[in-house]
């Protein structure tokens, strides 16, 4: 980029607004110094008076969960408004509510891989949404989509996921008074890859019920689809939000140097868009069960995912099918020149039929299905994102090539 020009970088919503401070504005810096414990106090007295009906979730959470609205858990919810209690009250059950809505009867676990994600950490693998192991300059946390991951058929599940990575974001201190961005690559994406009733729950949750802040929203290289869906995008976001959304366009080097003027370095951005950070949602599962701990699920952990698929009860595939898929991938691929990974590769072939016959299987059980081999997936010393198979490809690469080719065997079904 020469020195003359200026990083491509816009506001598409941007509006002219007059300067005047709102009401609530006001309000807000009236409390802001509010003693802690008092405006905990006072939290729980406006809740207390608050009618029955509005604050249903929240009140059958006090009763059959306590320790999930205990105080450090109201408090967070003073903070996020300031120390203003009856915006507090009201955000803190319009999060119960909504809470209810997307996890259903789950709703009173821990939000946790054990608890009410449970039944959805296959969905974290999809790397649609991302929540990234850097902050950024300012504190925040960053949470990366790339739509172009965007399975049809988890369109609900990413709202859980969602729910989960902001709640992980929370546990970090800093972030947790900083808030958070969202960073989207719309770099190779189409109409397919959005979904109007995913982007609403997202973008009405993530401002307006969770207590961190949703502080600014980054997209890079958009492309001719941003048109068709910028009038929708622009009637979900809130006033705020639509002030804080950034385009980047250009080439890398102009994307990457806009994203370092808004405080977001190279060294925090993902290697999808030109930076540092490799993106792994295998090794971002592995160090959350290590902290949350006790969840035990053939599909969780990565480095038993091998072995597992050979000794996995109730699979529609057992050991001698193994053998005989394994057996028939090696005799075809002696039979014919392919590019290993690609289309042709029977590998591939099985372990794409693996996956569509059974749909909860994990994509690395469905890869070692299929007869890919990745000998130091178990040794000690080595990163999961080093691991490579005989043909010198990386595990997080076979993973995306199997996601793509599930992709298109779905789309092929749907026509």
């Amino acid at each position: 980029m020469s020195s003359n020009s200026r990083p491509h970088t816009t506001n598409p919503f941007w509006e002219r607004e007059g300067e005047s401070v709102s009401d609530e504005q006001a309000q807000r810096q009236t409390h802001r110094e509010m003693d802690a414990e008092r405006g905990l106090h006072l939290l729980k007295v406006e809740l207390e008076n608050m009618p029955d009906n509005m604050k249903t979730s929240f009140a059958h959470a006090q009763h059959v969960a306590p320790d999930l609205v205990c105080d450090r858990h109201l408090s967070r919810f003073l903070y996020a408004e300031e120390y203003n209690v009856k915006l507090a009250a009201r955000r803190l059950v319009t999060y119960w509510e909504h809470r209810k809505k997307v996890f259903g009867e789950d709703y009173l676990l821990p939000l946790t891989l054990s608890g009410a994600m449970k039944n959805h950490v296959q969905t974290l693998y999809d790397g649609y949404l991302n929540l990234l192991p850097q902050k950024d300059n300012f504190g925040r946390a960053i949470i990366f989509c790339n739509p172009i991951n965007l399975l049809p058929a988890a369109f609900d599940n990413q709202v859980r996921i969602w729910w989960y990575l902001v709640h992980v974001a929370m546990e970090d201190d800093v972030a947790l008074r900083n808030g958070f961005i969202i960073i989207s690559n719309a770099r190779n994406t189409s109409l397919s890859n959005f979904d109007a009733k995913s982007v609403s729950a997202i973008c009405t949750s993530g401002d307006r019920l969770f207590p961190i802040r949703w502080r600014q929203t980054h997209c890079c290289h958009t492309n001719p689809i941003f048109p068709l869906v910028a009038a929708m995008v622009k009637s979900v976001l809130s006033k705020e939000q639509r002030k804080t959304f950034v385009l980047h366009n250009g080439n890398t080097e102009e994307v990457l140097e806009s994203f370092r003027e808004e405080g977001i370095p190279k060294e925090c951005l993902p290697t999808d868009i030109g930076g540092s950070i490799i993106v792994s949602p295998e090794i971002f599962v592995q160090k959350r069960l290590a902290i949350e701990g006790h969840f035990k699920s053939e599909e969780s952990d990565m480095k038993s995912a091998v072995s597992a698929a050979f000794q996995v009860p109730g699979k529609k595939m057992a050991f001698a099918q193994v053998k005989t898929a394994k057996k028939k991938a090696h005799s075809t691929a002696t039979k014919q020149s392919v590019q290993p990974g690609r289309p042709g590769d029977p590998r591939m072939n099985a372990a794409v039929q693996a996956k569509l016959e059974d749909p909860d299987l994990p994509l690395l059980e469905a890869l070692a299905l299929g007869g890919f081999v990745f000998e130091d997936l178990n040794k000690p010393g080595v990163k999961s994102s080093e691991v490579r198979d005989k043909d010198g490809v990386t595990v997080y690469q076979r993973r995306n090539q199997l996601l793509r080719r599930l992709r298109k065997e779905r789309k092929r079904a749907q026509l």
